[in-house]
């Protein structure tokens, strides 16, 4: 025999007994890597109908898990992992994938027991210390699934979230971000979402058509809350004095989004969010008993969140706000709204309170008072104060009394005729008491003062009132600097407010 056919026939069986080896190795790993994914599948209580590992084509599919622990649940339709390194696998034990592909999953929390601080510790301290390769999934695809949390021992949802898609670059797990609150890292997430829903108290609900996060952009479209029951209805369902809440707004832009955990607290930070063309309808019934618990201002409210903001610079355009109050039981509603309401707000925070720098917040209002007059506000506080002080000035322009009376029939049983030519204000104060000064400028401004029934005029009264309004203010004349009101601290910061004004515009009109 040749040597050509001896070296052809030993190369051929050379590759054969080679192959035979592949083909021994391969169905080696095989079972190895599926033995693997189910033992560990079944360490972390997760049962499934299949593992299914292709060697050759570096891919992984495990049909159908499904875990549930301490009343939280996951199920799957298929897990896919494709491009498997194996020598990384083989040599250090590490887990490095090009693609996760998840389909359809359903997140579902059941009930809200949260375990202590120290075994959350302990739990997790035991879980880095036990975890030693180091994961890494290139990208992951999240395709159609939900979240949902339904009340504890209830078939209803608290929140409802329809996922459309999930996108991540670079997730990263090892004994390090196990510690994390987020056990994991990643550098670029991409995510869609709608029918979101989440139910906010007994009154209210809140939905959203849109949410969409590329990266740390966020968009929200068609958000609003929405009042579970009817103006009438409602008041079936307190039992003392509480708004009512209508609100729609188009979109929300966050532009930068940036969220971490600081001392076991949420903390949020964005540069620039825009609210547009938000529809906000207040409604109380004030025949409901009073409301006496403490009211905290503004101030207090924000410093004192559950949660760490800096959100730099706020902008709401295009937008329309309206109160309406229920004073007596047989007449209109008594009303003020606000149309064409663009608003701006800097430094809204409560993070660092004790820095000396810390900056005031500042908020600079436009609108449309009484789809009539223009009115320009400026109000600033400062969080960090536990004092609670603040400093609100604002003027607006021409308003014929036939549009306050929306407000002064319902409110304070009167109808006038006339009208406001300027005002001007500036109040200064705390969380105790306010003053300041107000300039009114009206003119033909009369008044008439009616009866119980809020239709029939009490002429006496009227006549008497007439005698002591002045015809006409003068600046000089209107200018009160002693204008001062001590806070009823069961009312709101805006009922502060509201007596400020009443008693300055008294001392115009008398």
């Amino acid at each position: 025999m040749k040597k050509t056919t001896k070296l052809a026939i030993g190369i051929l069986i050379g590759i054969g007994l080679l192959a035979i080896g592949l083909i021994f190795l391969n169905n080696y790993l095989e079972k190895r890597i599926k033995t693997g994914i189910e033992d560990n599948l079944k360490k972390a209580q997760v049962s499934f109908e299949k593992v299914d590992v292709k060697l050759l084509d570096r891919k992984a599919e495990i049909i159908n898990p499904f875990a549930e622990i301490k009343g939280k649940a996951l199920q799957v339709d298929t897990i896919k992992l494709n491009d498997i390194h194996l020598w990384d696998y083989i040599t250090r034990k590490d887990v490095v994938v090009g693609e996760l592909r998840i389909s359809k999953p359903v997140v579902k929390f059941y009930n809200f027991k949260e375990e202590s601080q120290d075994s959350s510790k302990i739990d997790k301290s035991e879980k880095s210390s036990r975890f030693k390769n180091k994961i890494l999934i290139k990208k992951v695809k999240v395709q159609k699934g939900s979240f949902e949390i339904f009340e504890k021992d209830s078939n209803s949802h608290r929140l409802f979230a329809a996922i459309n898609a999930i996108k991540m670059e670079q997730v990263r797990i090892n004994a390090q971000t196990l510690k994390e609150t987020i056990p994991f890292n990643y550098d670029l997430i991409l995510l869609n979402a709608d029918s979101l829903f989440y139910d906010l108290n007994e009154q209210h609900e809140l939905a959203v058509g849109d949410l969409e996060i590329d990266n740390n952009k966020v968009t929200i479209a068609d958000l609003k809350i929405i009042p579970k029951y009817s103006k009438q209805e409602f008041q079936k369902t307190i039992s003392k004095e509480k708004d009512r809440y209508e609100l729609s707004i188009d979109t929300i832009l966050l532009s930068d989004l940036n969220w971490s955990v600081q001392n076991d607290s949420l903390r949020f930070e964005n540069p620039y969010t825009e609210i547009n063309r938000a529809d906000f309808r207040i409604y109380r019934d004030k025949l409901q008993p009073d409301d006496n618990s403490f009211k905290p201002m503004y101030s207090e409210m924000i410093r004192k969140m559950p949660i760490l903001i800096q959100f730099d610079s706020i902008r709401v355009l295009n937008s329309f706000l309206k109160y309406e109050e229920k004073i007596h039981e047989d007449r209109e509603y008594g009303m003020v709204e606000f149309s064409d309401l663009n608003m701006g707000i800097k430094n809204f925070t409560n993070i660092d309170l004790d820095r000396e720098d810390f900056p005031k917040t500042r908020v600079v209002s436009n609108s449309n008072f009484m789809k009539g007059a223009p009115l320009h506000v400026d109000w600033e506080f400062d969080v960090s104060d536990r004092s609670n002080q603040f400093q609100i000035s604002g003027d607006m322009g021409r308003l014929s009394a036939a549009q306050m009376n929306a407000f002064f029939k319902a409110g304070m049983n009167i109808e006038a005729s006339g009208e406001i030519l300027k005002m001007y204000f500036n109040f200064y104060g705390n969380g105790n008491k306010a003053q300041g000064e107000m300039r009114l400028e009206y003119k033909d401004f009369k008044v008439e003062v009616l009866r119980k029934d809020g239709k029939r005029k009490n002429k006496i009264i009227s006549g008497l009132a007439n005698l002591i309004v002045r015809n006409k203010a003068i600046n000089k004349e209107a200018n009160y600097k002693e204008i001062s009101y001590t806070r009823d601290t069961t009312k709101s910061f805006w009922n502060y407010v509201w007596n400020l004004i009443k008693n300055g515009a008294l001392k115009s009109f008398l």
